[in-house]
């Protein structure tokens, strides 16, 4: 794995390129290409990426060539998750200057974030010219081969390291993968056939068949924890994909696959670990700042939940439909700091980021019915999500809520049943709310059976058991 590290020697180094492509400048633009450059290295140092990329752009302006201010901006860039400007400007940083391996190196960096492998093994094939005793881009080449499905001359590169270096236990660790990893043809494409086909328990069985042989095949443990998400088999998803990722972290949808699967298992501080582990590797993808922000927030460190929060914030803001999630998580996250105007301020920008998510509308008319609170905005929310998901056990329930909470009963009665009936019907928090309701329509008996089965159901509110005992409705 190749890490971008800015050290200062290479700051300095890049002022000097700068300094021999002035030769052609005026003195005063000369003058001010430093002055820019200086200004936009303290500013990125202090973390204001938004001036610094305005001072580096304005020197490439000036002066087309200067390949360190093109460096400058593709590295800006690739902090914000800008993929595609960092890429135009590192392209223009080595098409400039050649020998500058930092440059190649962020040129690799991007490629990998865009899973470009196309691209990137060339890129190698500049860093070895200029690193050549340097066996990480050797491995890293083979390693982009083997992925894009070249096996042979993955093989042809160990092969090379092998004259260059001599034999290791990584060199025969790495070549026994390829090996090991050619699957028999017929074997993986009927597999392939089901996984088409949708066909999971087929191909599933088959994969089963010939795990043994392929337990160094990181893509393989990939593909068989995709067929066992689909088979609804989390656990085991989950466990192949951690050994598609022991062995190579460069599979980046393996990281965000795993992680969404102790979302769904409620493994959250695993999950810490595992989003510390992909942030280290992807420090860009805001989606990772979102599930460690997701994991914080469940064990109750809303501080630095807020924290990732921030930082999924300014690192994507193409994908909408993110961050409409990263809003109605801030949202969730300070309703828990009871700061609610600021909460209700994240939840109407989640709505308006992505109008079409419609349980974020559900969650949003949930937490105002809590509240008793701007329940006309309540209903305007849950009707519209509604209409969409006419099907949906929780808006279902969350309509019921806010009708009970407006003290329209009948209503509020036929929605809850509608939850109930649509895979609600052991739902706890769902039958507390059918029980409330009977008892606030005078069916007092028939509502305390409710809140006995919500309990029975594992609903341990400690509201809930003062309603039992003292045979009351309380808010």
């Amino acid at each position: 794995m190749i890490k971008i590290v800015v050290l200062c020697s290479v700051l300095i180094v890049g002022i000097q390129t700068a300094d021999a492509q002035q030769l052609y400048l005026s003195r005063r633009d000369s003058m001010l290409v430093k002055q820019l450059f200086f200004t936009g290295l303290r500013d990125k140092l202090n973390e204001d990426y938004e001036r610094s990329n305005e001072s580096f752009g304005r020197i490439t302006t000036i002066d087309p060539r200067n390949a360190a201010a093109w460096y400058e901006v593709a590295l800006l860039n690739f902090r914000q998750n800008n993929m595609p400007a960092a890429e135009a400007a590192i392209v223009k940083a080595v098409a400039l200057d050649k020998s500058n391996r930092w440059y190649w190196k962020l040129l690799a960096e991007v490629y990998k974030s865009t899973r470009n492998i196309a691209k990137l093994i060339p890129v190698f094939d500049e860093l070895i010219r200029l690193s050549p005793e340097e066996k990480a881009y050797y491995y890293d080449k083979a390693h982009a081969l083997t992925v894009s499905g070249r096996s042979n001359d993955a093989l042809q590169v160990y092969k090379l390291l092998e004259e260059k270096f001599g034999t290791s236990a990584t060199l025969e660790q790495a070549k026994n993968r390829i090996a090991q990893a050619q699957l028999p043809a017929d074997s993986l494409a009927m597999a392939n056939l089901y996984i088409k086909q949708k066909n999971f328990s087929a191909a599933s069985g088959i994969l089963e068949n010939i795990a043994s042989q392929h337990q160094s095949d990181p893509l393989f443990m990939a593909l068989y924890g995709d067929v066992l998400y689909e088979r609804g088999n989390l656990p085991g998803a989950l466990t192949y994909y951690k050994k598609s990722l022991k062995l190579t972290d460069q599979l980046y949808g393996v990281w965000e696959k795993a992680l969404n699967i102790q979302i769904l298992l409620g493994q959250y501080k695993e999950m810490l670990e595992m989003g510390e582990a992909a942030l280290g590797i992807y420090p860009n993808q805001a989606i990772l700042y979102y599930y460690m922000a997701f994991a914080l927030h469940r064990e109750r460190q809303n501080k630095a939940a807020l924290d990732h929060v921030r930082s999924a914030l300014d690192l994507d803001g193409e994908n909408k439909e993110l961050q409409a999630l990263i809003f109605a998580l801030q949202a969730e996250i300070l309703i828990d700091e009871n700061k609610l105007n600021d909460a209700d301020a994240a939840f109407q920008k989640a709505v308006q980021t992505d109008p079409r998510n419609y349980l974020i509308m559900n969650n949003y008319a949930y937490y105002l019915a809590l509240r008793s609170e701007n329940l006309n905005k309540a209903v305007e929310l849950i009707d519209v999500a509604a209409r969409a998901l006419p099907n949906d056990a929780s808006i279902a329930d969350t309509y019921a809520l806010i009708l009970l909470k407006g003290g329209k009963y009948a209503a509020a009665r036929s929605w809850i049943e509608k939850a109930l009936q649509n895979n609600g019907a052991e739902n706890s928090v769902y039958l507390e709310h059918y029980g409330d309701i009977l008892f606030l329509s005078g069916e007092r008996e028939q509502g305390l059976s409710q809140w006995k089965k919500a309990k029975d159901a594992g609903n341990d509110s400690a509201l809930l058991k003062r309603k039992i005992n003292e045979k009351k409705y309380f808010k």
